[in-house]
């Protein structure tokens, strides 16, 4: 409830009710009219469907950046990798999928497609919350993830958006492989949000 937790912040609601109406918007907490402000399901069916509108927004974005990307550009994404690197040997998950994000949203940007990246970016939250419950269960070693990313940047660094295109579109695939060859997580539902991951 919005009093309970402005009561805890030590503030007034209206910081509360703003804070809970962004979350709202980015999909995160479904607000209940004279109940309460709970934390939105994730189901299997729904991310699904995330997945393959992330691919289609990536697949334009890497096939429009693959032929202007610069020398520049593609070391600045290399070096996101080596910090994906050094985080997945540090079992540290949180920064790992920081760099990820980072890296995605910056080849949306360079693409020159504001529509592009400005939709990339509404499904960022349910990206990175999805990769953050499942990866951990996929890929015990997680410099495994950083490494997904190096055909990527090859394929950027060749300037032929066929493959860049093909490159990510195989990317977005990944984890749904490694959920059809290992099933499901198990806090993972396949029911159309009736249960939290």
């Amino acid at each position: 409830m919005e009093l309970d937790i402005a009561g805890r912040l030590g503030t007034s609601q209206g910081p509360v009710r703003e804070a809970l109406q962004r979350l709202e918007h980015e999909g995160l907490v479904i607000r209940v009219a004279h109940t309460g402000t709970f934390i939105s399901p994730l189901s299997y069916a729904e991310m699904q469907d995330v997945f393959a509108v992330r691919s289609e927004i990536e697949t334009r974005a890497f096939r429009r950046t693959a032929t202007q990307i610069t020398e520049a550009q593609c070391e600045q994404l290399l070096g996101l990798i080596e910090v994906m690197r050094a985080s997945g040997r540090a079992n540290d998950l949180t920064t790992l999928i920081d760099h990820d994000m980072v890296f995605h949203e910056l080849i949306c940007e360079w693409s020159g497609n504001t529509t592009l990246l400005r939709v990339w970016r509404l499904l960022y939250v349910q990206v990175q919350r999805f990769i953050i419950q499942t990866h951990p269960y996929y890929f015990p070693n997680l410099v495994e993830v950083a490494e997904q990313h190096v055909p990527l940047v090859e394929a950027l660094m060749l300037r032929d958006p066929d493959l860049a295109a093909r490159s990510i579109a195989e990317h977005c695939r990944i984890i749904w492989r490694h959920i059809e060859q290992y099933g499901e997580p198990p806090a993972l539902s396949r029911k159309g949000g009736t249960e939290d991951i």
